[in-house]
């Protein structure tokens, strides 16, 4: 892997299907610290974008809805986005929601979703983990999540579920087209 511009990190290979340029699946949940670690080391990038899909907390987000982090949370602990990078990505992507995620340990019942739907729009597997990372190191990030499974769905068995592919696959090609942008956001100063 080459030295240098933006690199686009997610936890599933299918979330990286249409995202375009350097990408690297890293594994689900805070495993993928480790694999992180590994290609900041050897590649160096210059930026991090994160994609993925999430579970929408709040319902006003339906499925295919795209999130943009303002900040991350685990356990009270939050990691913030950079506020100048992060106002160029909205400009780039308008029709994006911006706000909070949180970090989760598993799939959500709709009565956790509703509960956490107070503190943050949407919940992932890994996202606090990765930024704590990258801010510890200095790398430039933007955090973008797609709703799969929105407040009152469960995923039972996970997004790999033959019911979940036609939307996973959709999720999947929002994010292919708002990686591009999130990188061009990551290159401005």
């Amino acid at each position: 892997m080459a030295t240098g511009a933006a690199l686009t990190v997610a936890a599933l290979r299918t979330e990286l299907l249409f995202v375009p340029g350097r990408k690297k699946a890293l594994g689900v949940g805070p495993q993928a610290l480790g694999p992180l670690r590994r290609v900041l080391d050897q590649a160096r990038p210059q930026a991090v974008v994160v994609v993925g899909y999430c579970a929408g907390l709040q319902g006003s987000l339906p499925p295919k809805i795209l999130i943009l982090a303002d900040r991350v949370g685990k356990d009270g602990e939050t990691v913030r986005v950079g506020a100048g990078h992060l106002a160029h990505a909205q400009k780039l992507l308008p029709h994006a929601h911006v706000g909070p995620l949180i970090q989760v340990d598993r799939l959500l019942s709709v009565e956790e979703k509703a509960r956490l739907g107070l503190e943050a729009m949407g919940a992932d597997m890994e996202s606090y983990s990765l930024a704590q990372e990258l801010f510890r190191r200095g790398v430039p990030f933007l955090i973008a999540r797609v709703v799969l499974d929105a407040l009152w769905e469960e995923l039972r068995h996970g997004p790999g579920q033959l019911g979940w592919a036609p939307r996973a696959l959709a999720c999947s090609g929002v994010l292919g087209r708002a990686a591009p942008l999130l990188g061009e956001a990551l290159a401005e100063k």
